[in-house]
């Protein structure tokens, strides 16, 4: 049997490279470029807060010539909502709209109140079971705009026309694929209606972005990115060198 202590600095040397290779995946990965625009998840937001690289990731978001910030809003407390929405358009001269996935009543009270947001955009969860109708939420929201976010079955216009602006998640497809299934759902050309598609954090995910994008602009048909350097391939790097790791000493 080998020795324990080998096992336990093994496993330690392989979770502090894993780590390593996060906060590098987090802060160095160069994503495709001109998306309408992004998502930043609440986890990468507070990780740019706390080692003081928010203005720069903004900044480079901005000069992707991306207008709008979907901020994953569900539990960043209001005053870290707000600062990182006036960072935006300080340093990123973006607009900011508070992207509720988890689209209870708790978290769309608390989306309705934040200050310095264009609007709330309400994730494909909410048309699965609605925990409040459409009207009842454009009064809770007031001013601010409604964003929706569909998964293609979900999707139809008499729901999209109750919403400022729209998007279609056309996720892990082919460059073409995802032209063509917007194009037969009868989307593309319409400013309410953009195309969200899935970046993984890859090279090769930055290229389809780039092909889709380029497909998508000679549709008059505007694209958002899932999401803001994603860090899932250096995800899969780590969860393989852990594996690797345990497997040594089985």
């Amino acid at each position: 049997m080998d020795d324990p202590k080998s096992i336990i600095f093994a496993l330690n040397k392989a979770v502090l490279n894993l780590l390593i290779l996060t906060l590098a995946a987090a802060t160095r990965m160069l994503p495709a470029k001109a998306a309408d625009a992004y998502w930043l998840d609440q986890h990468n937001a507070l990780l740019y807060l706390s080692t003081f690289q928010l203005d720069n990731e903004l900044r480079q978001i901005g000069q992707e010539g991306t207008k709008t910030l979907l901020l994953h809003a569900d539990a960043l407390p209001s005053p870290v909502s707000r600062f990182i929405a006036w960072r935006a358009k300080e340093v990123g001269g973006m607009e900011s709209v508070a992207w509720i996935q988890k689209p209870n009543k708790d978290n769309l009270r608390h989306a309705a109140k934040l200050v310095g947001f264009k609007g709330v955009q309400i994730d494909d969860h909410y048309f699965n079971n609605p925990t409040v109708s459409i009207q009842n939420l454009r009064k809770m929201l007031g001013k601010k705009e409604l964003w929706c976010s569909f998964q293609p079955r979900q999707f139809s216009f008499q729901i999209a026309n109750t919403c400022d602006q729209n998007d279609v998640q056309i996720y892990r497809n082919t460059c073409k694929g995802t032209g063509d299934m917007a194009w037969r759902m009868g989307i593309t050309g319409n400013p309410r209606v953009a195309v969200a598609a899935y970046n993984d954090g890859s090279k090769q995910g930055d290229d389809l972005i780039k092909c889709i994008e380029k497909d998508l602009k000679g549709l008059g048909t505007k694209l958002f990115v899932f999401k803001w350097k994603n860090q899932e391939i250096w995800l899969m790097q780590i969860l393989h060198q852990l594996q690797t790791a345990l497997n040594l000493y089985k």
